[in-house]
């Protein structure tokens, strides 16, 4: 006998002995899941194709065209779509609201320095119900030349925008994967609770990165108990290292810090 034969023989003896795979569960016809995390660019049979890029450091243009079951979205948060970029060493982070221009979703961005990029759109079509994920799909582009990239930062309790800080009310504690949790911060200026006006329908907006993949997950607060403090009911599916960015509006202008957490 060849050692081929020998070898295919082999392999058949220790396939007909292991035990059969179990059986997947059948899933719910009511079990529909909507939302998505960025990562790919069709979703939920939806699709989005780049029309144009940036190809360049400075101000340029984003365009997306969307096909799908319906180009009807509704309002969430008072923009029918909301789009994301960031790089991927998860700095360059912008939230920017495109206009539909003949069926291509346009927004003006603004990119300080090369490197790979994604974008990401978030959109809820009418008709879903209001419980329900929006859908979120992304493309990548990439900034020709030299790049200084940013190491992603160490968990901190505290970050500050002009005369506000933003703190972090359990500190730098790591939370759990899998299970559900309030991640809590409180707006503070001169060490006193801050008043929060609302921006885009809400009082923040919290984008979630996933460090090691980038996929997104984008957060709104509960309802506020309490002057400067913003709650968010959070669930993170994966262990490993998150970046979070939190925009929140007061004293008439819009401010923007970022945290990194971890769960186990």
């Amino acid at each position: 006998m060849t050692l081929a034969a020998f070898l295919a023989a082999a392999w058949m003896f220790a396939d007909s002995r292991a035990p059969a795979a179990p059986a997947r569960p059948a899933a719910s016809p009511s079990a529909v899941i909507y939302n998505s995390d960025g990562l790919s660019d069709t979703y939920d049979g939806f699709h989005v194709e780049p029309v144009t890029l940036p190809g360049g450091r400075g101000p340029g243009t984003i365009a997306l065209r969307v096909t799908g079951p319906t180009a009807d979205f509704q309002e969430v948060h008072t923009k029918p779509m909301h789009m994301y970029v960031l790089r991927d060493d998860l700095s360059g982070y912008q939230h920017v609201h495109p206009v539909d221009v003949d069926g291509v979703w346009t927004a003006p961005v603004d990119i300080d320095d090369g490197g790979a990029y994604r974008v990401y759109i978030e959109f809820t079509p009418r008709g879903r119900p209001a419980a329900a994920d929006p859908t979120v799909l992304g493309v990548p582009f990439v900034i020709p030349g030299d790049t200084a990239m940013i190491p992603v930062p160490a968990p901190e309790e505290t970050a500050t925008s002009g005369d506000y800080t933003v703190r972090r009310l359990d500190g730098t504690a790591d939370l759990t994967s899998g299970a559900q949790t309030a991640l809590e911060f409180q707006v503070l200026r001169d060490g006193q609770p801050a008043e929060l006006e609302p921006y885009l329908g809400a009082y923040a907006h919290l984008s979630n990165f996933e460090v090691r993949t980038q996929g997104l997950k984008h957060l709104h607060p509960l309802p506020s108990t309490g002057p400067g403090l913003l709650s968010f009911h959070a669930a993170f599916a994966e262990r490993g290292d998150k970046r979070l960015f939190l925009q929140f509006r007061a004293g008439g202008e819009l401010h923007e810090v970022a945290f990194t957490l971890f769960t186990t």
